[in-house]
């Protein structure tokens, strides 16, 4: 072995004061804690030679180098843990050194390790730049260091469920993490190449209220939080960003920008909005319940005592007409109190025989003592009666929203109509939800004057949450709700529109032949079909669960082939089937499932592509599917054409 230098070596003179970088000094010591032996590195830095410091104990040795050292040293020695270590300092203030010291306890040894260590990172940030620089072995440390904070933070960003980012003072990002394409359709690097495009994906209902949080952030230093909307450009659709924002200034308040990160909170916060106005509409209704019955009882009161006057006047009396007025407006005043009375007590899930006329005219009666004055309402209706066998309190419903939502088009004024119509034949029509009824079938239709729908809103305003009203108004369920309607009945829904000229909403029913009420007493009761969705990303797998589950499915997940295959073999009562999303070219999954299919040979498999080319798929995938849904498919064919599979 190789002896440490003499006292009078130069080397010995040259490390001695300045105690120089110890990269892996080791030692052992027995159980009273003396050195047994000890490494040329550490007898190097000790500037001592082996045969000095044997039988000594190591503590009072180190003391001797650092005093300050003695006391956490003794602790050290005398913890009970089998692993512990230590961080030590030494230096004056100006030169300070750090090192780290780890002991590892047998039953009659002890093994130490002492190796100088880099200072924290505020302490290395602020002194020079070379300064903890000079020897190879801190220059190899950093390098260590920096290679496992870049490792953590690419496992955080990639594991991250929501974005970070980081932001110029004009709202540009210098980075931001891939995250960012499934909110907003815009890839990382896109965002690198256009970083002006914020403001594009804000929905513009909030970005004023996000522009005064950013310049509070600014003026008060101090990280704020908020939820706001983002549309995705590519989808259209809308989510709800929960966003936690900090300024960074420098020492004299100007501002270089801002860093944070968004959480998607869509689920979140419709849930809560959708509960609290559930609890304040059911209190509202009793509230109102109670004044309306007041009120009809008020107004029978009027009625009567106007009925008595002018049945004891004489036609010529000056008072008869004004007498008859009061009849007449407390009589319509009373009916219009026993139809709001009328939708409270209504509930839902009950189908009859109705005239379309009918329910049209009495919503329509209803809206237009509702909606502003400087909207003119016309009822243009045909002849006859249309009958229908529908829901009448949903339809109600999903009426009154048509026309609630033409009339906040035309905050200005304008026109509303209600029609109906007879069709003979389907016309060609853009913008269908659900299946078209056979011809000759029902058409009620509301239009409106009002400012119009963007055109490329036109495919999603049928989705789920979507709006585009501000985010504490309407949940963007209203035209959704509308479309399950129209389903349900065997009906669909079109809407027309042109920027600045209004807009037209269709709803299509089967005319009734009196034979429905029949046919669903026979119908068996529905069953529940299963559902094993496999595939893709945490994100995509969730999302896709819950449009299933909207559409009636009861679904359970799994994420890697491994469970797939755990999910199977476990489950009591198998899957009626399995849909699996593909987002990219899986060189396994076409042998898993066909090794499922030879297990479970009635198994039905059906395959989404979600973002790549179906001709990049292999044959033994595509030839383990039963079906395989693409992205030109429409909502309404896949639900169909699942419920046939599955079936």
């Amino acid at each position: 072995m190789i002896a440490a230098p003499a006292r009078g070596h130069p080397l010995a003179a040259r490390l001695a004061p300045e105690r120089g970088w110890l990269d892996a000094g080791r030692a052992v010591l027995d159980a009273a804690g003396c050195v047994q032996a000890l490494n040329t590195p550490l007898a190097a830095w000790l500037a001592r030679s082996r045969e000095d410091v044997l039988g000594l104990p190591l503590r009072e040795v180190l003391g001797g180098c650092y005093p300050e050292w003695e006391e956490p040293l003794r602790v050290l020695e005398f913890s009970a843990e089998p692993f512990d270590q230590i961080e030590l300092v030494a230096g004056p203030a100006g030169a300070r050194q750090w090192f780290n010291c780890e002991i590892t306890r047998a039953s009659d040894s002890v093994q130490v390790r002492l190796s100088s260590t880099l200072p924290p990172v505020t302490e290395l940030a602020e002194g020079p730049w070379d300064e903890h620089l000079a020897s190879e072995g801190a220059r190899r440390e950093v390098f260590v260091r920096m290679l496992r904070a870049e490792a953590r933070l690419h496992n955080l960003i990639t594991h991250w469920p929501g974005v970070v980012f980081s932001q110029r003072a004009d709202f540009s990002f210098s980075f931001v993490s891939p995250k960012i394409e499934e909110l907003t359709g815009v890839s990382a690097e896109e965002w690198q190449r256009s970083p002006t495009r914020f403001w594009d994906v804000v929905h513009e209902g909030d970005t004023e209220e996000l522009r005064q949080r950013a310049r509070q952030t600014a003026r008060t230093l101090r990280g704020a939080e908020g939820t706001y909307r983002v549309r995705n450009l590519a989808t259209r659709q809308i989510h709800y960003i929960l966003e936690h924002r900090q300024a960074v200034v420098t020492d004299s308040g100007l501002l270089l920008g801002y860093e944070g990160v968004w959480l998607d909170v869509t689920r979140q916060t419709l849930a809560e909005k959708r509960l609290s106005g559930a609890a304040w509409k059911e209190t509202l209704s009793t509230i109102t319940m109670g004044m309306a019955h007041d009120f009809s009882n008020v107004m029978a009161g009027i009625h009567s005592l106007s009925e008595s006057f002018s049945a004891e006047i004489d036609a010529a009396h000056p008072f008869r007409d004004g007498l008859l007025l009061i009849q007449k407006n407390a009589r319509q005043a009373s009916q219009l109190v026993h139809r709001i009375m009328h939708l409270h007590h209504g509930k839902t899930g009950e189908r009859s025989y109705q005239d379309l006329n009918a329910l049209a005219t009495e919503v329509f009666e209803l809206v237009r003592r509702v909606i502003p004055r400087t909207i003119e309402s016309r009822l243009e209706l045909v002849a006859g009666q249309l009958p229908v066998y529908v829901d009448p309190v949903e339809f109600r419903q999903v009426a009154i929203n048509l026309a609630l939502n033409a009339a906040e088009a035309m905050p200005r004024g304008g026109q509303l109509v209600f029609a109906s119509s007879v069709e003979t034949e389907t016309p060609a029509l853009e913008h269908w939800r659900g299946a078209p009824p056979r011809p000759p079938c029902a058409c009620f239709r509301v239009t409106d004057t009002g400012h119009g729908i963007d055109p490329r809103a036109l495919p999603t305003i049928f989705d789920p949450f979507f709006t585009t009203k501000a985010m504490n108004k309407g949940s963007g369920l209203g035209l959704y709700n509308t479309k399950l309607f129209a389903e349900k009945h065997g009906g669909a829904l079109t809407a027309e529109s042109q920027p600045g000229q209004g807009a037209t909403f269709r709803l299509w029913l089967p005319v009734s032949d009196f034979t429905e009420a029949n046919q669903i007493a026979h119908e068996p009761p529905a069953q529940r079909q299963t559902v094993l969705l496999v595939g893709g990303s945490a994100k995509l797998v969730e999302s896709s669960a819950e449009v299933l589950r909207l559409w009636g499915f009861s679904v359970s997940t799994a994420l890697s082939h491994h469970e797939l295959r755990d999910r199977l073999e476990s489950a009591i009562h198998p899957p009626n089937g399995l849909l699996v999303l593909v987002e990219h070219h899986d060189a396994g999954l076409g042998a898993v499932l066909a090794s499922l299919r030879e297990t479970s040979p009635r198994l039905k498999v059906a395959l989404q592509v979600v973002a790549c080319n179906q001709d990049e798929l292999d044959n033994e995938l595509l030839a383990s599917a039963d079906l395989v849904i693409t992205a030109d498919m429409s909502s309404e064919a896949i639900q169909r054409q699942l419920r046939s599979l599955f079936s």
